[in-house]
């Protein structure tokens, strides 16, 4: 047997189509997990917005020109720094594109993985 009879065996048993084992399928289970979720996401946002205030107190006991903040619809904080003389915007961190782009790109995770569709 020549060494091209013997690779193209080779080759065929090894581009061969093997049987298909199916993977076990699991049912997705619909339970209190997502209400739970719901619920712990709601403390945190509460504990944020409790903890925004009170470094708000204690910045204006400072006497500094930084503020902070919560964005509930993306569910993070931010923080702003003004002149405090004229009240004008310094710097917002992040900045509020920033948020915009966060907040629509919720939206799209939303649509995209929507229960619905």
């Amino acid at each position: 047997m020549d060494i091209f009879s013997a690779t193209s065996k080779q080759v065929e048993t090894a581009t061969a189509p093997r049987a298909q084992t199916q993977a076990p399928v699991r049912q997705v289970e619909q339970s209190s997990d997502a209400t739970k979720s719901s619920q712990d996401s709601k403390v945190v946002t509460d504990q944020l917005s409790d903890t925004v205030k009170e470094l708000n107190k204690q910045m204006e006991t400072l006497d500094t020109n930084v503020t902070f903040g919560f964005n509930d619809k993306i569910d993070a904080m931010f923080v702003s720094v003004m002149e405090r003389s004229t009240g004008r915007m310094i710097r917002k961190i992040p900045t509020e594109e920033a948020m915009t782009l966060a907040e629509r790109m919720k939206e799209i995770v939303g649509m995209i993985f929507d229960k619905k569709g």
